[in-house]
């Protein structure tokens, strides 16, 4: 069943022109105080061509007749608009440039492109380094997404650098990987900053959890997504794979008594809040246990930074706080309202695969083959992507053929399960879960 549905969406994925049309047809619209927001970017990695590309670099490992679909899906977001530095890793150029390192990971190519896309997220990112290393030095918080998070702040890109060198060797990619780890270490071992008289770890964002300018408040954010839990990840998958800038391990440890700090526990084990106003945490109690919030994406992180410092109690409290998050979603007590990686079903079936890869676990093997089950579930054969995303105000479901919350990312999820083995192209590493 598994192996059906992912031929099926690979099927109706296929013509850029269509995937785009159905997408912004009338209707398919997130609802918004602001209005209706349109869902494809085609220049995105949430819901634009790269996230296409993706899925078909990947298929593309075990039946090359694919890579043609790669490419007319890389073309097609070329050609919509030029890509251009900013947006972090899911908008602009990284998120072209992801998919195209996607492509030449599976099949070679793409090097006189990738070589020009590596040296303007390289300088990009250095600019971008400096500008926060300057504001932690003066004291003052990160204040935004943007400096830090994985979809748009420098965590996301610096996890594509990090793959680009991997695969490159680049000094100068090198060069700005280090930038954005060094800054993350200065964000990490910042001394408090004040809040409305109170002290705050420089982490503090000065919006609300929706991204909303919060004045005079703000909040500590937890979440892999938007909070210490993705730049936790990059650090120790950095640290893995050899790379390391000064005082590297010892952010790690501040990252982690900060979590250690702000840990809950429930009859399920431990968990964290969204996130930590000046009131206290919010929510008090658990929410949704996903890859964007909760135990299941930080639960991951710590498990990382657990491996990569060779410490036995963090490893313990990541398997703790994940086999918490599993039992609550498939016990029916979790909030999840789609299938999409973000925060639905394919989300956790990835973390849950890499845990088995990482450990041979049989627990986590069974606990994928029965989120697998969920997703089989929810697949809709009358849906124009196979599934549709129950967005809270929205009119009706809506289509989404995207890699956050879309086909391309429930039908990558699927794959790397049915075929038993991590992936070929990395295509999980802007998930920060790898």
């Amino acid at each position: 069943m598994t192996t059906h549905i992912v031929t099926e969406l690979a099927d109706r994925l296929v013509d850029p022109a269509r995937v785009a049309v159905t997408t912004d047809a009338p209707g398919n619209a997130l609802r918004t105080d602001n209005g209706d927001l349109t869902l494809w970017t085609p220049v995105g990695l949430s819901d634009g061509h790269p996230a296409l590309a993706l899925l078909y670099a990947e298929l593309s490992a075990s039946d090359p007749g694919l890579r043609e679909h790669t490419h007319a899906h890389l073309r097609a977001a070329i050609a919509s608009t030029a890509p251009r530095p900013g947006g972090g890793l899911f908008g602009g150029l990284a998120a072209v440039a992801f998919a195209a390192h996607a492509a030449a990971t599976e099949s070679g190519g793409y090097q006189a492109m990738l070589t020009q896309f590596d040296q303007a997220i390289s300088r990009e990112c250095q600019a971008l380094a400096a500008r926060d290393r300057a504001k932690i030095a003066n004291g003052q918080a990160i204040g935004g997404w943007s400096g830090y998070d994985v979809p748009v702040g420098i965590t996301g890109v610096g996890r594509h650098l990090l793959a680009r060198y991997q695969l490159t060797g680049s000094q100068a990619v090198l060069a700005a990987l280090e930038d954005v780890l060094a800054t993350l270490v200065d964000i990490a071992l910042a001394g408090d900053i004040d809040v409305r008289g109170r002290r705050m770890p420089a982490w503090w964002n000065h919006h609300d959890t929706a991204g909303i300018p919060a004045e005079g408040g703000g909040h500590l954010n937890f979440g892999m997504a938007h909070g210490v839990g993705g730049p936790l990840a990059l650090l120790a998958l950095a640290w893995q794979a050899g790379v390391a800038v000064s005082r590297h391990d010892e952010a790690m440890l501040r990252i982690l008594s900060l979590m250690r700090k702000w840990q809950l526990d429930d009859e399920s084990g431990p968990f964290w809040p969204y996130s930590v106003t000046l009131d206290g945490p919010s929510p008090p109690g658990r929410y949704r246990e996903v890859w964007c919030y909760g135990a299941a994406g930080i639960g991951r992180a710590l498990f990382l930074a657990g491996t990569a410092l060779d410490d036995a109690s963090w490893r313990e409290t990541a398997h703790d706080a994940l086999r918490g998050a599993f039992t609550i979603a498939l016990t029916g007590h979790n909030r999840i309202r789609d299938s999409g990686l973000c925060h639905g079903w394919a989300g956790l079936l990835q973390i849950a695969s890499r845990m088995a890869f990482d450990t041979g676990d049989r627990y986590y093997t069974e606990t994928a083959d029965e989120l697998a089950v969920r997703l089989e579930k929810a697949y809709d054969p009358e849906a124009p992507f196979g599934f549709r995303y129950d967005y809270p105000g929205s009119v009706r479901p809506l289509d989404r053929p995207g890699f956050l919350e879309g086909a391309a990312g429930i039908a990558l999820a699927l794959h790397c399960h049915a075929t038993g083995r991590p992936p070929v192209t990395g295509w999980d590493a802007p998930l920060l879960i790898s």
